[in-house]
């Protein structure tokens, strides 16, 4: 028999039981084991970062993760869900030189990069604890044993491995002219260029990196006048965001074929004086009106015309020969400035030029983020103190080198890690070829099926058209090092990358592994300063070859995942393994990650596949992919300590549960944003959580009274109620598998909580009295083991969306009557249609439910309570739908309190009809006679106005009149409610006897009771007496229904007593009387 269910069950307590229930018995293990050797889903758990707590967006999509392996294994699938941690990069040496308070690199080099090595690893697992809590509180089943972690060894050599692939791919072509020069042609190659550069961190980004970390600032702007050589009184004009860079310029770039103008002053400006010559692009004259006042032109002249000539520096200290020449270049434009560039070795474009033209590589700004000494005044200072940008322009402004300044919203990049302000600097790095490979990395998208759908060819594809080549080395200490070892002897390019620790050992010999042996770890050591330490014969030379001091980028890490988690090729087993576990069927993160791991996936894996030879539908590593928002306060703020909005993942489950939390994030969209408080989960809990409750607890109260227990294979029921009830059951789990199949969770979600009202609002509502009753027939059987079906397989497909509340019902509905059952509702396998989808059935009884809901409101507008009975409702339906309504009139007769259900194919019965005139088509018609027919027309007889609401032409006395010559007005009949709505009409009956306000009131004297009996906690099957007092009217309605009140409210006796013998010190209103009630329990 079934257990009773708690009447005042708090959710997360029997949650944190299931917890315990659940590790004690190995549910996890066993829904791994159970599957093997069945075909294979692939997950791919995202590794976060171990440098801080999860937070509630961490667990939207923890959800989203846990929900798709959860369905797939009851399918039948083999599911690894493998946890996996990101433990390198800047985030964690971020909150190591933050806790040792080292401000620079400069300072890490003093404090020893050993001993920061060692607390940079130290930290990475303090969070690990925190992680493991959230995940396993929020209800996800997730292998943190066995979790990956991007520091280990093996983990390295599978870096290691895909350089090596990108090392031997080579351009067809052989060598390849880059940026002005010869440079390798390998996949894999060294390169110094201008690079997005943090001073702070002292590191290069990369290009998806800086995407992050764009803000909108107000910068002072500058036009300078540079002194043309040679000629007096000239100036060319150049304008400029940052007057920093000007400490730098090396030259000026006009665009070849822009019209360039020598404007002559001809009064004092601004901008000049008198008969000085300013020389700008013809296109942006009027731009500097306001600064150049009057001008007169000398000369118009192509910028081509112009290269070549030089000027004087803006400051003596920059005199060289090589430089402060004007030279010609297409990327120039006239859309904002003077139409004329200043160069300086801070600019991709800039730095492109220069190189190609052999000028002076001059960086007076150093790489931690200062001006050098030989700036003069300058030196020492901030590059993005505003204060140098004032007094740069003020000394310009001093010698008459100042054209115009003014402040210049733009936006600006920031370190999305530090949220220091970048500078574009010329660095050197080692680069992945991946523009090579552009063209493959959006046919691997072609592949995979992006939720939302518009990210595939919008965000992401757009970010793939327009890939570069991605710098993967960082100058920083904590990281997977670089395998490349290069010489260091002058004039030779000896140069090795090591795939593996194998190679490594064969390149540096026999010391290898000593040299890598940390002490601290009690094992090898593949992290700076001991890979350092290595060093590797020239294979060319002779001479030593040291390693390369660069690390990789993190993101290049995490990128990999899909072979290092396995140790790809170097751990034991992994080359069988990964062939089983490539590509991933699903993974699932932020909607920021189009530009970070997504990304990073893609560009690895099509690497990786070319290596391998693979079909192209495998060159991503990963077919489906759904994209989450933010997830935002309450007010659609970002969360964040400052403000005090930051919710607490393991407060809120252990307040309001983890099943509830969970429904929040799959009932809407994920990838839009979500406004999320406390709140939203206590709604989630009263629409859902409660309602799935109470019906389980509705089935149980009953079941238990009598006696009952499933049968095997019980007989369909041909009960209306019962037919209708598995139909809409096989509609859930055909919609539910079908949005879960395309990685649709909101219309799954709503299907679901469609089926729970359905269950809940009107079955159980309709069903009542078949549980109630007395006795045991086949009706009542047949109630029990519909409700009994619909909720262990409803409960089935629920599980992978709860996972808690469904294993508590499911151990009492199934394990309780069946020990051979399987032992977790997670070891289940996903539930097959009871029955055939009943399309006209359902049709039918929807009809009747929106007939329901109509009257509802009718009452519920006209104060008519549902406990008072009415006499009639009328129901006008258009064509065929009459006799499909008809045929559940019992149904809706009883839900709507009412005695009769007319079905009516027009309205005419409804209301009353009157014709007025229409005077537009009566004058043309009738002339002078107009206001006689306007007179026959309002005295037409009933049936005659509703032959011309058919459209019939009638006589009146001597006139005719057409459908056209009239407006017919509806007037609906006296005491009568109606609305139409999508092509139905509802009518109710409104006018009262008393014989309906006698059973009313008895309705409403049974509803006190049962609340009395609520609130005295009697069980269903408790007898009681009843008490009660109150004036003649009333009690002619108690005793015209006293049999009746007595069988509802299981009364033995109804006794009418003074109002001195009864308990009750104040009565109850029923209509406009007094009623003393009290009840005993027999």
């Amino acid at each position: 028999m079934f257990e009773p269910v708690d009447k005042n069950v708090r959710f997360p307590a029997r949650e944190e039981a299931l917890l315990d229930f659940w590790d004690k018995q190995e549910i996890f293990r066993k829904t791994e084991e159970q599957r093997a050797g069945a075909p294979e889903y692939v997950f791919y758990d995202g590794p976060p970062g171990t440098n801080g707590v999860p937070h509630i967006g961490h667990m939207m999509q923890s959800a989203l993760k846990d929900l798709w392996p959860r369905f797939k294994i009851m399918q039948g699938y083999h599911v690894i869900r493998k946890a996996g941690w990101d433990t390198h990069g800047l985030p964690i040496e971020l909150t190591a030189e933050k806790e040792l308070k080292l401000a620079s690199k400069r300072d890490i080099q003093n404090y020893g990069v050993e001993k920061y090595i060692d607390y940079c690893r130290s930290t990475v697992f303090r969070y690990m604890g925190a992680w493991e809590q959230a995940i396993r509180r929020s209800g996800r089943f997730l292998d943190m044993k066995n979790a990956y972690m991007t520091l280990s060894n093996d983990y390295i050599q599978s870096d290691w491995y895909l350089l090596k692939l990108a090392w031997e791919r080579k351009l067809e072509a052989g060598r390849v002219e880059l940026a002005g020069r010869d440079v390798s042609p390998r996949f894999l190659y060294k390169d110094y260029r201008i690079m997005p550069y943090c001073a702070r961190c002292g590191t290069t980004l990369s290009n998806f990196e800086v995407a992050e970390g764009y803000k909108d600032v107000k910068d002072m702007t500058l036009t300078a006048r540079f002194p043309v050589d040679g000629l007096p009184g000239h100036f060319f004009a150049a304008w400029t965001t940052t007057a920093w860079t000007l400490l730098s310029n090396v030259a000026l770039a006009v665009g070849p074929d822009i019209d360039y103008v020598a404007a002559r002053l001809t009064e004092d400006a601004e901008g000049g004086k008198a008969g000085e010559v300013v020389i700008l692009a013809q296109a942006r004259l009027e731009a500097y009106r306001k600064q150049l006042g009057s001008w007169e032109i000398l000369w118009t002249k192509k910028g081509s015309e112009l290269a070549g000539m030089r000027y004087h520096p803006l400051w003596d200290w920059q005199r060289n020969e090589k430089a402060h020449v004007v030279l010609a270049d297409d990327y120039v434009t006239t859309e904002d400035g003077a139409g004329i560039v200043h160069l300086a070795l801070y600019g991709e474009d800039d730095f492109r030029i220069i190189r190609r033209e052999g000028l002076p590589l001059v960086q007076n700004v150093d790489e931690t983020g200062h001006t050098r000494p030989q700036t003069n005044s300058f030196a020492g200072r901030y590059f993005r103190d505003e204060a140098l940008d004032v007094d740069i322009i003020r000394d310009l402004a001093a010698r008459g080198l100042l054209l115009h300044k003014e402040k210049h919203e733009h936006a600006y990049p920031f370190c999305y890690r530090c949220d220091a302000a970048l500078m574009y600097f010329a660095r050197p790095g080692w680069f992945l070829r991946t523009a090579s490979y552009r063209e493959e990395m959006l046919k691997a998208n072609s592949y995979i099926n992006w939720q939302p759908p518009f990210i595939k060819e919008g965000r992401f594809g757009n970010w793939l058209e327009n890939t570069i080549d991605w710098n993967v080395t960082r100058e920083r200490y904590w990281g997977s090092p670089l395998p490349v070892w290069t010489c260091r002897r002058p004039g030779c390019d000896g140069e090795i990358c090591a795939g593996s620790l194998d190679e490594l050992r064969a390149l540096a010999g026999p010391d290898l592994d000593r040299i890598l042996y940390n002490e601290k770890t009690g094992g090898l050591d593949l992290h700076k300063p001991l890979i350092d330490r290595v060093k590797i014969p020239c294979p060319r030379c002779g001479e030593t070859m040291e390693r390369e001091n660069f690390v990789l980028d993190s993101w290049f890490n995490a990128g990999l995942m899909f072979i290092g988690q396995w140790g790809y090729p170097a751990a034991p087993g992994s080359p069988e393994l990964i062939w089983k576990q490539y590509p991933a069927d699903f993974i699932c993160e932020a909607i920021d990650q189009t530009r970070g791991w997504f990304y990073t996936l893609l560009a690895c894996s099509t690497l990786f596949a070319l290596g391998n030879d693979l079909p192209e539908r495998d060159w991503s590593c990963y077919r489906n992919v759904i994209c989450t928002d933010l997830v935002l306060d309450e007010e659609g703020r970002k969360m964040s300590k400052s403000r005090g909005n930051v919710v607490d993942p393991i407060k809120l489950f252990n307040d309001l549960g983890a099943d509830a939390t969970r429904w929040v994030f799959y009932a809407s969209n994920p990838w839009n944003v979500k406004r999320f408080s406390a709140e939203t989960v206590r709604e989630a809990v009263r629409d859902v959580i409660l309602p799935l409750w109470n019906a389980y607890s509705f089935f149980v109260t009953y079941a238990r009274v009598d006696g009952w227990t499933p049968e095997p294979d019980p007989p369909a029921s041909d009960h209306p109620l019962d037919r209708w009830l598995m139909s809409e059951l096989a509609i859930l789990q055909r919609e539910v598998t079908r949005n879960l199949e395309t990685y649709d969770v909101a219309p799954a979600a709503a299907a679901i909580t469609r089926f729970l009202d359905q269950l809940t609002n009107w079955y159980i509502r309709r069903s009542r009295r078949r549980f109630w009753k007395s006795g045991d027939d086949q009706d009542k059987r047949g109630a029990y083991a519909t409700l009994y079906r619909a909720l262990t397989d409803f409960t089935l497909m629920l599980a992978p969306f709860l996972p808690f509340i469904t294993e508590e019902i499911y151990q009492n509905l199934v394990r309780s009557v069946n020990p051979q059952a399987p032992e977790s509702v997670h070891l289940c396998r996903w539930p097959v249609a009871a029955a055939a989808v009943d399309e006209e059935l359902s049709r039918r009884m929807d009809l009747a439910r929106r007939v329901v809901r109509s009257g509802r409101d009718l009452r519920q507008k006209h104060g008519a309570k549902v406990r008072q009975p009415l006499r009639q409702i009328s129901v006008v339906l258009p064509g065929t739908e009459g006799p499909g309504l008809e045929s559940l009139a019992d149904l809706v007769a009883d839900e709507l309190n009412v005695r009769q259900v007319n079905v009516l194919a027009d309205d005419s019965q409804l209301v009353t009809l009157k014709a007025q005139p229409n005077f537009r088509a009566l004058g043309p018609r009738f002339g002078k006679e107009v206001n006689q027919a306007a007179e026959a027309i309002r005295a037409l007889s009933p049936e005659l106005v509703g032959a011309l609401d058919r459209g019939e032409t009638v006589t009146a006395g001597e006139m005719s009149f057409q459908p056209g010559d009239v407006t017919i007005e509806r007037a609906p009949l006296e005491n009568w409610a109606a609305s139409s709505e999508e092509g139905l009409t509802v009518a109710l009956d409104l006018n009262m006897t008393e014989e309906l306000l006698d059973e009313g009131r008895a309705r409403e004297l049974v509803h006190l009771i049962q609340n009395l009996r609520r609130a005295a906690d009697l069980e269903v099957t408790d007898r009681i007496r009843i008490h009660y007092q109150t004036e003649s009217e009333m009690d002619r309605a108690v005793q015209a229904h006293r049999n009746w009140i007595q069988t509802e409210t299981l009364a033995v006796e109804l006794t009418a007593d003074g109002y001195k013998n009864l308990g009750a010190s104040k009565p109850e209103k029923i209509d406009r009387f007094d009623v003393y009630l009290t009840i005993e329990r027999v």
